[in-house]
């Protein structure tokens, strides 16, 4: 029998009576991307942090399919239940996963939440799917991120994303960015969504191409809440992290009560 296919990660182990905190990049992302969170988590939880642009296959990907190679990979280190803590793109990856394998699923952290694009997203989205034949993807990496992280206290977030999108490769890039448009339907997982399973969304209030949506449409699951970070862009998780490991922290906590 073959063996199933995982995502590469980085393991951080506690001890056994230690709960699970899943690490789920964003688009473009990496496990370095969650540096200050490994250094705060680590002290409290055992630590899976996945690497999802070093995998080895060479096949398309869909959601579906992420959303497998990730219960695989949880599998793989014995793993039945953890909490998930994502980031911007990896938020909707997250919710599609609490879906399909509800079992799984202790809770969802949104960093930088996204729960559905917009038409002003949606139409970024269009432009970088019609261009990416003919432009480098750095240039068009670099054109969304700043985009999405445009003020100055954004730049390191900004800085650190741009760069590791680099590691990515054009095809790596294409593959992901392909996966996008099949989460159109997002906003109708809120419906199969578990209510057993607690969802808290962290955004900065600098977030502008996807806060407003997130505040809005999070109101409709039924077990969620909204923490918002002042003088924040996009990326808190990085940008404000203190605050941020504080809030995820306290919200793990008051869990475990």
């Amino acid at each position: 029998m073959a063996e199933e296919e995982i995502f590469d990660a980085e393991v951080y182990y506690k001890n056994d009576p230690a709960k699970w905190l899943i690490l789920v990049h964003g688009f473009g992302g990496s496990a370095r991307t969650w540096k200050k969170q490994i250094d705060f988590f680590s002290k409290h939880y055992n630590l899976l942090v996945l690497e999802m642009h070093k995998r080895n296959g060479n096949e398309d990907l869909d959601l579906d399919k992420i959303c497998k190679l990730m219960n695989n990979t949880l599998d793989h280190y014995n793993i039945e239940q953890a909490h998930f803590l994502s980031f911007s793109f990896s938020s909707l990856i997250c919710l599609r996963f609490a879906v399909l394998y509800p079992e799984k699923v202790d809770s969802l952290i949104m960093g930088g939440g996204i729960l559905k694009f917009n038409l002003k997203t949606r139409f970024l989205l269009f432009l970088a799917i019609t261009f990416k034949g003919f432009v480098h993807y750095m240039v068009l990496y670099r054109f969304f991120a700043y985009i999405i992280m445009p003020k100055k206290n954004h730049m390191r977030s900004r800085a650190i994303f741009v760069n590791e999108a680099r590691k990515l490769g054009y095809e790596e890039f294409c593959k992901w960015l392909d996966v996008i448009p099949q989460t159109t339907k997002s906003l109708s997982w809120l419906n199969e969504l578990n209510d057993n399973i607690k969802v808290l969304y962290v955004s900065g209030n600098e977030d502008y191409l996807f806060l407003k949506d997130t505040l809005k449409h999070s109101k409709k699951i039924r077990n969620s809440q909204m923490e918002i970070i002042d003088n924040c862009g996009h990326v808190c998780s990085i940008e404000q992290y203190d605050k941020f490991n504080k809030i995820v922290f306290k919200y793990l906590t008051s869990m475990s009560l």
